[in-house]
């Protein structure tokens, strides 16, 4: 390991909302016992009760590697995390960037070993696979990626407009993305994660390194804010879940994945096709063809396609039978 690498600076931003404080003692805890040293960890909370700031204060106590930033306005996780990311952008000793949630585990070796990763593959993020634990740390499955069905390593950017598969408490990225992601992109409701953004900046403007190495316990409780799904994304999953709505259709993914793409696209590829575009009279086609790929990649997000599709199918059909309705 060069020198240059060795003494890398690593900032850490940990947003809280309301933690559980016995969580949040062993996230600090396990942050706190990591081997590679050179870390500074921003705590960026969204407007927690006073009681739980408190509680912050004291878990965190004096500890000169930690800077709490207590905020009187609730702007949900993705933009907290995005708040973190505007302080790291204010230390230009910051080489690495790191996202942790208030209730997980991390391996001591987790900074060390996805920094070591990032730089020896010339990447721009850096993530591993996460062991799946339930409140009381107990082992549901000892692959996340396994779990949920994940094969990251065949990801392109237009995959990833389809499904994550990038956890945002097992990544690491160049702090050099960051002009590139700030501001993040305006959301009509919350939709997309921080994680997604990053992934979706380094794909399309680097690479991205794959550790098949659990260095997280990725923690399950009834206040996840995301939590792990298994067979997310299969077929077979997303039509037990749509027979559990009654096969009822609201739209509402498709929207979420055409803005997703709209704030991608304008960002980092204007001139590109954008297959969730709404302009483009298709019936879903492009989406079908992103469908063909995941399965042919084994990318796993068949499910995801056929959702997707058939509300684009939809809306198009919809246009093309009532123009009246889409008039500007």
């Amino acid at each position: 390991m060069s020198t240059a690498i060795s003494q890398e600076r690593i900032a850490i931003v940990l947003a809280t909302y309301n933690p559980d404080p016995q969580y949040l003692a062993k996230q600090l805890a396990s942050i706190r016992q990591q081997t590679w040293r050179n870390w500074f960890c921003y705590v960026v909370d969204d407007c927690s009760t006073l009681e739980c700031q408190e509680k912050i204060k004291t878990l965190v106590g004096n500890d000169p590697r930690f800077s709490c930033h207590f905020h009187e306005k609730n702007v949900g996780s993705y933009h907290n995390f995005e708040r973190g990311l505007q302080y790291c952008a204010l230390d230009e000793t910051v080489g690495a960037i790191a996202f942790s949630d208030q209730d997980d585990i991390w391996h001591p070796e987790k900074l060390k070993t996805l920094l070591q990763s990032m730089r020896s593959s010339h990447a721009l993020l850096a993530h591993s696979d996460l062991l799946v634990v339930n409140e009381q740390e107990q082992v549901i499955h000892p692959s996340c990626w396994e779990y949920e069905g994940r094969n990251p390593e065949k990801l392109t950017p237009e995959l990833l407009l389809l499904r994550n598969t990038v956890t945002g408490c097992a990544l690491i990225f160049c702090a050099s993305l960051l002009p590139q992601v700030l501001p993040f992109p305006i959301q009509r409701r919350p939709a997309w994660h921080h994680d997604l953004w990053i992934a979706l900046a380094a794909a399309k403007l680097g690479t991205i390194a794959h550790l098949r190495q659990p260095l997280v316990a990725y923690r399950l409780h009834g206040s996840n804010s995301i939590g792990a799904v298994k067979d997310a994304g299969k077929l077979g999953k997303e039509l037990t879940v749509w027979a559990g709505k009654k096969f009822q259709v609201t739209g509402s993914s498709y929207i979420i994945h055409h803005d997703l793409s709209q704030a991608f696209y304008s960002r980092f590829a204007p001139d590109a096709p954008n297959p969730f575009d709404d302009r483009t009279l298709d019936f879903g086609l492009g989406i079908l063809r992103l469908g063909w790929q995941s399965y042919w990649s084994g990318y796993g997000s068949e499910g995801i396609t056929l959702r997707i599709f058939l509300l684009k199918f939809r809306f198009d059909l919809n246009r093309l039978l009532k123009p009246q309705q889409f008039l500007p």
